[in-house]
């Protein structure tokens, strides 16, 4: 993209779950509580749980309302309880990398998978993922871009406010963990979670001049070991967005925030402490954030 007079800039938010979803949030709150607002980015780039903080930070409300929802008890939510056995997913994910000659492949062996799964009812996960969102809604005048991926045919997928796809059913795809959420329905085809893709996808974020990443999980940007069902890896990605002129930082959670976020991404009673973790970090990055930030 052609360069203007003001920097340019992007978000990107990372996968991770609803823990992180609630430690992005905090995060986005607490670096605003000390002054500096990212979240005005001309290019937000979600996936999977950070499709969900895309959607809630282009919705309106302020963040510090955002920041508060998260700290509603579980009990007066719809969320439900599932199970997310964590050494069956990767054993699921290896399998499917190890039997594919490509990476496309190895996400529609994923797919299929995900397809096969015995889960909850697709109806009943829209009606938990509507609870989260604010506003349903796209937001014409901001540029949201929402990473899913075809489970049929492993295809990485990009939706935005003029794919003619409501929000509600880009933001259930792109967080449809394979195995444990139901692929989601649109326009007669299924979709999985964007994660598969990339846990970031930030090479979306091209020819920007800053690119602020948040990532949830560290896991998902630790180099590549072989075979892998990423259509690109992180090294690569910043590697893209090096070679376009973006510079770039890429924030990941301290030990506090570890600790936090509990063992499992999908367990929502952990979802205020993560929220409350993030708004610390925030607050306490914010002064590293402003000057990466605010480069005029």
């Amino acid at each position: 993209m052609a360069k203007k007079d003001k920097p340019s800039k992007a978000l990107v938010l990372s996968g991770g779950g609803i823990t992180g979803t609630a430690w992005e949030l905090g995060v986005l709150f607490g670096l605003e509580e000390s002054g500096v607002d990212v979240t005005h980015a001309e290019l937000i780039v979600g996936t999977s749980a950070g499709s969900s903080v895309g959607a809630q930070i282009t919705s309106g409300l302020s963040l510090e309302e955002l920041y508060n929802l998260q700290l509603k008890p579980v009990n007066e939510t719809v969320e439900k309880q599932v199970d997310f056995e964590g050494h069956k997913f990767r054993q699921m994910m290896a399998a499917a990398i190890m039997s594919s000659p490509d990476s496309q492949t190895a996400r529609a062996l994923i797919g299929e998978a995900a397809l096969a799964a015995p889960t909850m009812e697709e109806d009943e996960r829209l009606k938990i993922m509507a609870s989260r969102l604010p506003v349903h809604e796209w937001n014409q005048e901001r540029k949201l871009i929402i990473n899913a991926v075809d489970a049929e045919t492993g295809e990485w997928v990009k939706f935005d406010q003029d794919s003619n796809v409501p929000l509600l059913l880009a933001v259930s795809a792109s967080s449809a963990v394979p195995g444990v959420y139901p692929p989601t329905t649109i326009n007669g085809r299924r979709y999985i979670d964007g994660g598969m893709s990339s846990g970031t996808n930030a090479d979306v974020a091209r020819g920007y001049d800053q690119v602020f990443i948040i990532v949830a999980e560290p896991n998902m940007i630790a180099p590549a070991m072989g075979p892998t069902m990423h259509r690109i890896t992180f090294e690569e990605e910043l590697a893209q967005l090096e070679t376009s002129g973006s510079q770039v930082m890429v924030i990941t959670p301290d030990e506090e925030s570890l600790q936090a976020k509990g063992p499992n991404p999908l367990d929502a009673n952990f979802r205020g402490v993560s929220a409350q973790a993030g708004r610390k970090q925030g607050q306490k990055i914010a002064g590293e954030v402003k000057l990466f930030w605010e480069i005029s």
